[in-house]
Protein backbone atom coordinates (compact mmCIF):
# COMPACT_ATOMS: atom_id res chain seq x y z
CA UNK A 1 0.00 0.00 0.00
CA UNK A 2 1.39 3.23 -1.13
CA UNK A 3 0.93 6.20 1.32
CA UNK A 4 1.51 9.72 0.00
CA UNK A 5 1.07 13.50 1.15
CA UNK A 6 0.65 16.66 -0.90
CA UNK A 7 1.74 19.92 1.32
CA UNK A 8 -0.37 21.83 -0.05
CA UNK A 9 -3.50 22.00 -2.23
CA UNK A 10 -1.89 23.61 -5.21
CA UNK A 11 0.63 20.44 -5.29
CA UNK A 12 -1.70 18.31 -6.12
CA UNK A 13 -1.38 15.97 -9.10
CA UNK A 14 -3.59 13.65 -11.01
CA UNK A 15 -5.15 11.19 -8.06
CA UNK A 16 -6.99 9.14 -10.55
CA UNK A 17 -7.63 5.73 -9.22
CA UNK A 18 -6.20 6.50 -5.89
CA UNK A 19 -8.34 7.52 -2.46
CA UNK A 20 -7.36 10.76 -1.18
CA UNK A 21 -7.60 12.30 2.75
CA UNK A 22 -8.69 16.36 2.57
CA UNK A 23 -7.11 17.54 5.51
CA UNK A 24 -7.68 21.72 7.06
CA UNK A 25 -7.68 21.24 10.64
CA UNK A 26 -7.83 24.69 11.18
CA UNK A 27 -10.57 24.92 10.01
CA UNK A 28 -12.44 23.73 7.06
CA UNK A 29 -12.61 20.01 7.11
CA UNK A 30 -12.80 20.33 11.48
CA UNK A 31 -16.24 22.44 10.43
CA UNK A 32 -17.34 20.11 7.59
CA UNK A 33 -17.09 16.83 9.68
CA UNK A 34 -18.76 18.97 13.20
CA UNK A 35 -21.24 19.54 11.16
CA UNK A 36 -22.38 16.32 9.83
CA UNK A 37 -21.54 14.63 12.86
CA UNK A 38 -24.34 16.89 14.49
CA UNK A 39 -26.92 16.34 11.64
CA UNK A 40 -26.38 17.98 8.73
CA UNK A 41 -28.31 16.85 5.42
CA UNK A 42 -25.08 17.69 3.34
CA UNK A 43 -22.22 20.10 2.84
CA UNK A 44 -21.29 21.67 -0.14
CA UNK A 45 -17.96 23.24 -0.46
CA UNK A 46 -17.84 26.08 -3.22
CA UNK A 47 -14.85 27.97 -4.05
CA UNK A 48 -16.31 31.68 -4.13
CA UNK A 49 -18.16 33.82 -2.43
CA UNK A 50 -20.47 34.59 -5.75
CA UNK A 51 -20.91 30.45 -6.32
CA UNK A 52 -22.29 30.08 -2.79
CA UNK A 53 -24.58 32.90 -3.20
CA UNK A 54 -25.64 31.81 -6.49
CA UNK A 55 -26.06 28.12 -5.11
CA UNK A 56 -27.83 28.86 -2.26
CA UNK A 57 -30.75 30.64 -4.26
CA UNK A 58 -31.32 27.59 -5.52
CA UNK A 59 -32.68 25.59 -2.59
CA UNK A 60 -36.33 26.57 -1.75
CA UNK A 61 -36.45 25.66 1.54
CA UNK A 62 -33.19 27.55 2.41
CA UNK A 63 -29.28 26.57 2.96
CA UNK A 64 -27.20 27.84 5.21
CA UNK A 65 -24.17 29.82 3.82
CA UNK A 66 -20.56 29.21 5.71
CA UNK A 67 -17.68 30.40 5.29
CA UNK A 68 -14.75 32.60 6.18
CA UNK A 69 -12.58 34.83 3.99
CA UNK A 70 -9.19 36.37 6.06
CA UNK A 71 -10.62 33.46 9.07
CA UNK A 72 -13.51 35.89 9.66
CA UNK A 73 -17.04 34.93 8.66
CA UNK A 74 -18.38 36.66 5.40
CA UNK A 75 -20.98 39.48 5.67
CA UNK A 76 -24.38 38.18 5.17
CA UNK A 77 -23.25 34.42 5.36
CA UNK A 78 -24.87 32.46 8.48
CA UNK A 79 -22.50 30.83 9.69
CA UNK A 80 -18.50 31.58 9.60
CA UNK A 81 -15.55 28.89 9.90
CA UNK A 82 -15.66 27.93 13.67
CA UNK A 83 -16.94 24.59 13.90
CA UNK A 84 -18.08 25.79 17.15
CA UNK A 85 -20.77 27.79 15.58
CA UNK A 86 -22.24 24.23 13.84
CA UNK A 87 -24.26 23.02 17.02
CA UNK A 88 -27.05 20.64 16.49
CA UNK A 89 -29.51 23.04 17.20
CA UNK A 90 -28.30 24.98 14.00
CA UNK A 91 -27.29 22.25 11.82
CA UNK A 92 -29.62 19.57 11.89
CA UNK A 93 -31.49 18.25 8.59
CA UNK A 94 -29.79 21.33 6.72
CA UNK A 95 -27.67 21.49 3.79
CA UNK A 96 -24.55 24.19 4.38
CA UNK A 97 -22.89 25.65 1.56
CA UNK A 98 -19.46 26.49 2.69
CA UNK A 99 -16.78 28.59 1.10
CA UNK A 100 -13.17 29.28 2.77
CA UNK A 101 -9.89 29.90 1.57
CA UNK A 102 -7.96 27.04 2.05
CA UNK A 103 -10.15 24.09 2.57
CA UNK A 104 -12.97 23.78 -0.33
CA UNK A 105 -10.38 24.51 -2.74
CA UNK A 106 -8.01 21.64 -1.50
CA UNK A 107 -11.93 19.39 -1.82
CA UNK A 108 -12.11 20.31 -5.51
CA UNK A 109 -8.47 19.92 -6.40
CA UNK A 110 -8.53 16.38 -4.74
CA UNK A 111 -11.78 15.44 -7.48
CA UNK A 112 -9.81 13.20 -9.63
CA UNK A 113 -9.29 10.45 -6.82
CA UNK A 114 -11.63 7.76 -6.77
CA UNK A 115 -12.51 8.40 -3.03
CA UNK A 116 -12.35 11.93 -1.49
CA UNK A 117 -12.55 11.00 1.95
CA UNK A 118 -12.68 14.74 4.75
CA UNK A 119 -9.96 14.18 7.57
CA UNK A 120 -8.96 16.04 10.35
CA UNK A 121 -7.70 15.44 14.43
CA UNK A 122 -11.39 14.96 15.23
CA UNK A 123 -11.94 12.06 13.43
CA UNK A 124 -8.32 10.96 12.52
CA UNK A 125 -8.51 7.12 13.03
CA UNK A 126 -11.80 6.46 11.40
CA UNK A 127 -10.79 8.19 8.01
CA UNK A 128 -7.88 6.20 8.36
CA UNK A 129 -9.62 3.03 8.36
CA UNK A 130 -12.31 3.84 5.85
CA UNK A 131 -9.45 4.97 3.72
CA UNK A 132 -7.57 1.86 3.92
CA UNK A 133 -11.13 -0.26 3.05
CA UNK A 134 -11.33 1.57 -0.14
CA UNK A 135 -8.07 1.63 -1.33
CA UNK A 136 -8.39 -2.04 -0.79
CA UNK A 137 -10.51 -2.55 -3.76
CA UNK A 138 -8.02 -0.79 -6.25
CA UNK A 139 -5.66 -2.25 -8.59
CA UNK A 140 -2.76 0.01 -7.22
CA UNK A 141 -3.88 0.52 -3.95
CA UNK A 142 -3.04 4.14 -2.62
CA UNK A 143 -3.74 6.75 -0.13
CA UNK A 144 -3.19 10.31 -0.40
CA UNK A 145 -3.41 12.62 2.51
CA UNK A 146 -3.86 16.12 0.93
CA UNK A 147 -3.17 18.79 2.91
CA UNK A 148 -4.91 22.37 2.56
CA UNK A 149 -2.32 24.86 3.25
CA UNK A 150 -2.49 28.28 4.22
CA UNK A 151 -2.97 30.42 1.08
CA UNK A 152 -0.56 27.99 -0.96
CA UNK A 153 2.04 27.68 1.56
CA UNK A 154 2.87 24.97 3.94
CA UNK A 155 1.46 24.69 7.35
CA UNK A 156 2.26 23.16 10.12
CA UNK A 157 -0.74 21.79 11.52
CA UNK A 158 -2.10 20.25 8.28
CA UNK A 159 1.71 18.44 8.37
CA UNK A 160 0.73 17.06 12.13
CA UNK A 161 -2.45 16.05 11.01
CA UNK A 162 -1.16 14.12 7.97
CA UNK A 163 1.93 12.65 10.57
CA UNK A 164 -1.31 11.03 13.01
CA UNK A 165 -3.33 9.90 10.13
CA UNK A 166 -0.07 7.92 8.51
CA UNK A 167 0.90 6.94 11.78
CA UNK A 168 -2.87 5.11 12.03
CA UNK A 169 -2.74 3.58 8.28
CA UNK A 170 1.19 2.54 9.05
CA UNK A 171 -0.61 0.96 11.98
CA UNK A 172 -3.68 -1.08 10.50
CA UNK A 173 -0.91 -2.45 7.81
CA UNK A 174 0.79 -3.49 10.32
CA UNK A 175 -1.91 -5.17 12.40
CA UNK A 176 -2.89 -6.56 9.12
CA UNK A 177 0.83 -7.46 8.27
CA UNK A 178 0.65 -5.85 4.97
CA UNK A 179 3.15 -3.40 4.05
CA UNK A 180 3.03 -0.05 3.58
CA UNK A 181 5.71 2.41 1.23
CA UNK A 182 5.57 5.99 2.23
CA UNK A 183 6.71 9.19 0.42
CA UNK A 184 9.03 11.20 1.39
CA UNK A 185 6.51 13.66 3.30
CA UNK A 186 4.68 11.10 4.57
CA UNK A 187 7.70 9.56 6.38
CA UNK A 188 8.51 13.15 7.62
CA UNK A 189 5.08 13.82 8.32
CA UNK A 190 4.77 11.06 10.56
CA UNK A 191 8.20 11.16 12.13
CA UNK A 192 6.89 15.04 13.14
CA UNK A 193 3.57 13.63 15.08
CA UNK A 194 5.08 11.16 17.04
CA UNK A 195 7.70 13.47 18.46
CA UNK A 196 5.16 16.31 18.83
CA UNK A 197 2.40 14.09 19.72
CA UNK A 198 2.10 14.53 23.81
CA UNK A 199 1.96 18.43 22.60
CA UNK A 200 0.82 19.42 19.50
CA UNK A 201 -0.62 22.91 20.46
CA UNK A 202 3.50 23.71 21.28
CA UNK A 203 4.06 22.58 17.95
CA UNK A 204 1.22 24.19 16.01
CA UNK A 205 2.00 27.35 17.99
CA UNK A 206 4.75 27.92 15.71
CA UNK A 207 2.16 28.11 12.48
CA UNK A 208 1.60 31.07 10.69
CA UNK A 209 -2.38 29.93 10.42
CA UNK A 210 -2.29 29.62 14.51
CA UNK A 211 -1.16 32.70 15.39
CA UNK A 212 -3.19 34.69 12.71
CA UNK A 213 -6.74 32.31 14.54
CA UNK A 214 -5.04 33.81 17.74
CA UNK A 215 -5.18 37.34 17.03
CA UNK A 216 -8.84 37.04 15.99
CA UNK A 217 -9.56 35.64 18.75
CA UNK A 218 -10.05 31.88 17.75
CA UNK A 219 -8.12 30.04 20.45
CA UNK A 220 -11.03 27.74 21.47
CA UNK A 221 -11.32 26.67 17.92
CA UNK A 222 -7.75 25.94 17.67
CA UNK A 223 -8.26 23.26 20.97
CA UNK A 224 -11.77 21.87 19.82
CA UNK A 225 -10.20 20.78 16.73
CA UNK A 226 -6.84 19.83 17.99
CA UNK A 227 -8.75 17.21 20.32
CA UNK A 228 -7.82 13.30 18.59
CA UNK A 229 -10.72 10.64 17.77
CA UNK A 230 -13.80 12.17 19.54
CA UNK A 231 -15.83 11.79 16.24
CA UNK A 232 -16.18 8.40 14.56
CA UNK A 233 -17.87 9.47 11.48
CA UNK A 234 -16.28 9.88 7.63
CA UNK A 235 -17.40 12.64 5.51
CA UNK A 236 -17.12 11.34 2.08
CA UNK A 237 -17.25 13.75 -1.09
CA UNK A 238 -18.98 12.92 -4.22
CA UNK A 239 -17.97 14.63 -7.05
CA UNK A 240 -21.39 13.75 -9.06
CA UNK A 241 -23.19 15.95 -6.59
CA UNK A 242 -20.78 17.42 -5.72
CA UNK A 243 -21.95 17.16 -1.69
CA UNK A 244 -20.22 15.91 1.50
CA UNK A 245 -22.01 13.30 3.11
CA UNK A 246 -21.67 10.37 5.90
CA UNK A 247 -20.07 7.56 4.35
CA UNK A 248 -21.90 4.72 4.54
Amino acid sequence: MKIEVYPTCDSVKDLSGKTAIVIDVLRATSVITTALFNGSKSVIPVLSVDDALNLAGEYEGGALLGGERGGVKIPGFDLGNSPLEYKKELVAGKTVILTTSNGTRAIKASESAEHVLIGCFLNASAVAEKALELASRSESPCVVVVCAGTLGEFSLDDAACAGLIVDYLASILEREKETSKFSDLAFACRELFLKYQNDLKALISHAAHYRRLVRLGFERDIDYCLQMDVIDCVPVYDRKTSEVKIGS
